[in-house]
């Protein structure tokens, strides 16, 4: 964007930030993570966000998407880490970053992940796979994932996940005639190992989303008054109790 300077960019992300944490939303997100982490705490030691978009290219309407998006990330990140006493790293991953992104991440103290890109989307998760684990808290804002990445995604079984690729696989799933795949508990499909689906093809992703889902509840972001379209469609999930 023509004379954009980082220290632009840091105003926007601070006048951002006031917006959303004024907002219901906030409170209400962070309601529900509240009430539903675990006894023991989240335990997290990795949060990773994927597919903002960048935060500076010359196009009004996705520049404000993504700063927000970015926002809310970033300050959920800073109230799971106020929850517990070891530290929580922070990466983002985005090929779409320019060097000014980078530069502005930095100073928020976050390492910029690698995307190896395969034509026009990204080959898997790239560099974020290594990141996502069961102690991860990972942030996908209307990623076009691919097999191989929601693969990696849902492989990596992170502890906390807002996202909208889970509900979207299951529904091309259900489309594609799978759905019974999809529907089946995931103690069946673990048991015989999804026989009559391809292992690296969709019938690994559906088995992969059926084990999410089971071990996992759900709720709808909260509505973002302010601009209802930037967190429509995104659901946050944890790992049920036992």
């Amino acid at each position: 964007m023509k004379g954009l300077t980082l220290e632009r960019l840091q105003t926007d992300f601070e006048t951002k930030s006031r917006v959303w944490r004024n907002g219901t939303c906030r409170q209400q997100t962070l309601a529900i993570l509240d009430k539903q982490q675990p006894d023991t705490g989240w335990q997290l030691q990795e949060a990773v966000c994927l597919a903002t978009n960048s935060f500076s290219r010359d196009n009004f309407q996705a520049r404000q998407r993504s700063i927000m998006q970015w926002v809310a990330f970033f300050d959920i990140v800073q109230h799971l880490q106020i929850k517990q006493d070891d530290p929580i790293a922070v990466f983002a991953q985005e090929p779409n970053y320019t060097a000014l992104d980078k530069q502005f991440l930095q100073r928020l103290d976050v390492r910029v992940l690698d995307a190896d890109l395969n034509g026009d989307h990204v080959a898997g998760l790239g560099e974020a796979k290594q990141h996502v684990r069961a102690s991860s808290f990972v942030f996908e804002a209307f990623m076009d994932l691919g097999v191989e990445a929601v693969g990696d995604l849902f492989e990596g079984d992170p502890a906390l996940y807002i996202g909208s690729s889970v509900e979207r696989w299951r529904e091309t799933s259900q489309r594609s005639g799978v759905a019974s795949t999809a529907k089946r508990s995931a103690a069946e499909i673990v048991t015989d190992g999804g026989r009559n689906d391809d292992e690296d093809g969709e019938g690994g992703v559906t088995r992969s989303v059926a084990r999410l889902m089971g071990s996992r509840r759900s709720y709808r972001m909260p509505r973002f008054e302010e601009d209802p379209n930037i967190f429509d469609g995104l659901l946050i999930y944890w790992k049920e109790d036992g």
